[in-house]
């Protein structure tokens, strides 16, 4: 009898601990402030980047905007990754309020911020692209779409040093998740970047065939640059959306 009193004792204690433990657990604040905002060139238009992920499962493909909680211990807290979106805007809906350093890294040159983070907060950052990549479409018929695409360096340490240009069904198109593309020609199906080794501004042209009629596709260009580029990010086009003709 004794013996079951005192198991019952021990029982109701751990599962108060218990309780108190999760109930603890459980009142932590969740976040309570965004932020947002749009990587800006010169001219205050957006740069363009890479989706976080790709075909490959690959976060951060071509950029990421690192941020740093400042004053949350005695050591500054890790970096948490918020992905810009293929046309260079960015959004975080689960932060904290308080005090941050932001580090936008990707295919351009970008300066440091401290930002104080209340409620919805919005930032642009100021970047010059390493290359600035533009396309236009020549012609479409009901089965190809020929392009034409430009890439610029922006500084003279960044030449272009590789190009291409991709062909999607989906919007979310880039370098890792495409479906026409410049194709290695010995199988004709893996990937291969249509110019490499080249040394400076350049123009090309790209037509796509084989597609459906009254389809729509979307289509970018990217390049790469030669310069003090360590993680080989890439810089591209926009997302252009063409439909090719009926049959």
């Amino acid at each position: 009898m004794i013996n079951n009193i005192r198991t019952s004792a021990v029982l109701i204690i751990l599962t108060s601990l218990l309780f108190y433990s999760c109930s603890k657990i459980d009142n932590y604040s969740s976040p309570n402030a965004s932020i947002s905002g749009a990587l800006l060139d010169a001219k205050n238009d957006t740069v363009p980047t890479a989706n976080n992920t790709n075909a490959f499962g690959f976060n951060y493909p071509d950029g990421v905007l690192n941020i740093y909680q400042q004053k949350y211990s005695s050591t500054v807290s890790g970096a948490q990754g918020t992905s810009f979106s293929q046309n260079g805007t960015y959004t975080n809906n689960s932060i904290f309020a308080g005090t941050y350093k932001a580090i936008p890294v990707g295919a351009f040159y970008a300066d440091t911020a401290v930002l104080v983070v209340s409620g919805n907060t919005k930032h642009d950052f100021k970047v010059t692209p390493f290359v600035n990549v533009t396309l236009q479409v020549t012609s479409l018929t009901n089965s190809s779409i020929a392009v034409s695409y430009q890439v610029t360096g922006n500084d003279p340490l960044q030449n272009v040093s590789e190009a291409a240009a991709w062909l999607s069904p989906s919007a979310g198109v880039n370098r890792f998740s495409w479906y026409g593309s410049n194709f290695n020609p010995v199988d004709n199906s893996t990937y291969r970047d249509d110019h490499t080794g080249l040394t400076g501004d350049a123009t090309f042209t790209m037509v796509f065939t084989n597609l459906q009629a009254s389809t729509t596709y979307y289509i970018r260009a990217g390049a790469l640059a030669s310069g003090k580029n360590p993680q080989n990010y890439w810089n591209y086009s926009k997302v252009y959306q063409v439909q090719t003709k009926a049959n």
